[in-house]
């Protein structure tokens, strides 16, 4: 899983290195053209086109019927139930490409998510360490250490929360340089990068999670922590980040969408593909 996410996390950031110096916005309206080219391609080649042109002329063919004969009832009932079939034939058409599309667009969001999901504190301001640890640790026994990068500093005690297995420590931000956190406990060290790049749009790593495939499909930023680790997760909780859009503060993901669909419609004719 480290390596599907190592590729897909190289081609988004072939993509998205040309924007790191412009409005977050550029980069955004990029990769959604991107996908919607590519959703577009998928769609043609694994859908059967001439099936759902079919499908869609029937749904138009019996709506009109309903319309027409809407005071005889029984046209009007058999014109329904022709219409739900010819739905149900319609959804079944479009069923092959969306499976085939759920994966590369899941691993998409993910990495996504790395560009757009979070703000890059500025010096002065504090961020949350949480490291959560497996259930058979005692976390109060624990002898452990932070040791942070230059340009950042441990500013508080650990903090043990028994019921959640977790310890957390606040850092505070003195220059934006990053590098690396080190958790120690004992003879053993787990590493967590810190990332606070200076540029626009910049990749944020915010979780470095464990061997669990689902975790590392959501997280895929950092390299799983080792099977053997007695850590589940090390979370560096980062601000949330949205997109400005005249003073509305945008969700990435429902731009992404909305810009995808957009692109996807409006692209569907000069690639003549029916949807």
């Amino acid at each position: 899983m480290w390596w599907l996410n190592q590729a897909v996390g190289l081609v988004v950031k072939v993509f998205l290195l040309p924007f790191t110096g412009l409005n977050p916005w550029a980069g955004m309206i990029f990769i959604s053209l991107l996908t919607a080219i590519l959703m577009l391609f998928i769609y043609k080649k694994t859908s059967n086109q001439s099936g759902i042109k079919e499908a869609k002329n029937l749904i138009k063919g019996y709506l009109l019927e309903i319309r027409l004969f809407q005071n005889d009832f029984g046209i009007f009932l058999g014109g329904l139930k022709r219409l739900l079939s010819a739905n149900l034939r319609y959804l079944a058409y479009n069923l092959k490409p969306l499976l085939v599309m759920i994966l590369p667009i899941f691993l998409l969001l993910a990495q996504m998510n790395l560009w757009f999901g979070y703000n890059v504190p500025q010096p002065g301001e504090t961020l949350l360490l949480k490291v959560e640890f497996n259930q058979a640790v005692e976390v109060d026994r624990l002898n452990l250490e932070v040791e942070a990068p230059a340009g950042v500093i441990v500013d508080s005690p650990p903090l043990r929360i028994i019921d959640e297995n977790e310890v957390n420590w606040r850092l505070k931000i003195v220059e934006l340089r990053g590098g690396q956190l080190v958790i120690k406990n004992g003879g053993q060290k787990y590493a967590k990068d810190i990332s606070l790049p200076q540029s626009k749009l910049a990749r944020v790593s915010a979780i470095r999670v464990n061997q669990n495939i689902w975790e590392q499909l959501l997280n895929p930023g950092e390299k799983p922590l080792p099977r053997d680790a007695e850590i589940k997760k090390i979370e560096v909780v980062y601000p949330s980040a949205r997109l400005n859009l005249f003073g509305l503060k945008i969700h990435w993901l429902v731009a992404y969408f909305v810009l995808s669909i957009i692109f996807g419609f409006g692209l569907k004719g000069w690639f003549k593909v029916e949807i």
